[in-house]
């Protein structure tokens, strides 16, 4: 069983913040609190008087050790009845048989009392958040849809629960804040201990509830909130090439929102090209685009991750890279470029991003190998990195059972 108590916002005056707490009684975490923090001057944003971000954020674990949830208090009915019916199948229909269905035991339900009328999203400096910014505050002109504050959470994107993690949180967050000014909008950091009772590799596959957790810690004062999605429609509908788990996030995001916090989830009309052609000539997009998903703590692109070769080659086909010097090492990428172009080539019925990329490439004549030069040059990684992904699917569809691993 999960015991959820005594939520309640503590001042920590030391550190200049505010921190939404909760008890929590597990057996499979040594911590006996979830906490989120921001610094004092949102502490009045944070919702405590709902257990809602709680329960999201204790739904994986519950699933995956089999532990049902008693909450001590009041959540969102609408919330309860999704997460009840809905979510867990949706998990459990990506995941597989490690997840188990658990029941949410809960005092009674209610609303969050409204202090703020906020239209939220993330930014991450990322493709997709730079779109949705784009078109939801740069482009629109409804006040009640206009985006009025931004968000970033650490929640488990920037390497789980690891002190590095945090370092390279607060490092993003500090080039990033810049951009917030520009655009004169509030930029709140959220940070928290949520991967104490996490394990590491749960930063992707319950990647869409802890991004949930962060939006309803300050439900108080969101009436909408934009998801910045990757995928288009016509590619979830017409692509085989289609990610599951992306597809699994978005049927969750729209479930996970309550009677007062509506989430929206947006990007779902362009494809990824498209989203860069649209921001291609947006003048932030020229000195904040930052894609990395590398080991570094660094905000530096590190110009040879995946999204990074991604990202140089999709803004070479445009014959745009030269201009994206300052954000990318064009050098790095030149050694690569062949190798990557090659693995685009064969990843084209099973990546979107890749099937993307080499369809612009056709269309605007860029050069790519053909799919036989592409396969000889690529055998011996291709072997390599088959054994790797085998590998993960074993573990990832590891049964219940008296073995399983927890947080550290």
């Amino acid at each position: 069983m999960i015991r959820v108590s005594h939520i309640r916002k503590e001042h920590l005056p030391e550190s200049q913040e505010f921190r939404l707490v909760c008890d929590i009684d597990c057996p499979f975490s040594q911590s006996k609190q979830l906490w989120f923090s921001v610094p004092e001057q949102y502490g009045d944003w944070l919702t405590d008087d709902v257990y809602d971000a709680f329960m999201v954020a204790m739904l994986y674990p519950a699933m995956y050790y089999n532990e049902d949830i008693e909450i001590d208090g009041c959540v969102s009915e609408k919330l309860y009845d999704n997460i009840t019916h809905y979510v867990q199948l949706c998990e459990q229909a990506y995941i597989g048989n490690s997840l188990t269905e658990v029941n949410i035991k809960v005092a009674g339900f209610a609303n969050t009392v409204k202090t703020g009328h906020l239209v939220g999203t993330g930014f991450s400096g990322g493709i997709d958040a730079f779109a949705t910014f784009y078109d939801r505050f740069v482009k629109e002109s409804n006040p009640h849809y206009r985006i009025s504050a931004l968000f970033f959470f650490n929640v488990g994107s920037h390497g789980g629960g690891t002190d590095k993690a945090r370092r390279k949180f607060h490092t993003r967050y500090d080039y990033l804040l810049p951009f917030a000014q520009e655009v004169g909008l509030p930029f709140v950091p959220m940070d928290s201990n949520l991967f104490d009772f996490y394990l590491f590799e749960w930063e992707y596959d319950a990647g869409v509830l802890c991004r949930s957790t962060g939006m309803l810690v300050f439900q108080k004062v969101l009436d909408k909130y934009y998801v910045a999605y990757d995928y288009s429609y016509w590619e979830i509908v017409h692509m085989t090439a289609a990610d599951y788990a992306s597809i699994t996030d978005m049927c969750n995001d729209y479930l996970l929102g309550t009677e007062t916090l509506e989430v929206i989830v947006d990007g779902t009309r362009y494809r990824r090209s498209d989203k860069t052609f649209l921001l291609i000539d947006y003048p932030p997009f020229l000195r904040y685009l930052n894609v990395c998903v590398g080991d570094t703590e660094s905000v530096k692109n590190c110009s040879l991750c995946h999204k990074c070769k991604r990202t140089m080659l999709l803004l070479d086909i445009m014959g745009q890279l030269e201009r994206y010097v300052g954000l990318f090492d064009v050098d790095k990428f030149e050694k690569v470029r062949f190798s990557y172009k090659c693995q685009t080539v064969l990843q084209t019925r099973t990546d979107i991003y890749a099937q993307d990329n080499y369809e612009l490439a056709k269309k605007l004549g860029y050069p790519m190998p053909s799919y036989i030069v592409a396969w000889l040059y690529s055998s011996p990684q291709l072997l390599m990195k088959t054994a790797k992904n085998i590998a993960k699917k074993l573990l990832r569809r590891h049964s219940p059972g008296d073995d399983r691993h927890y947080p550290t």
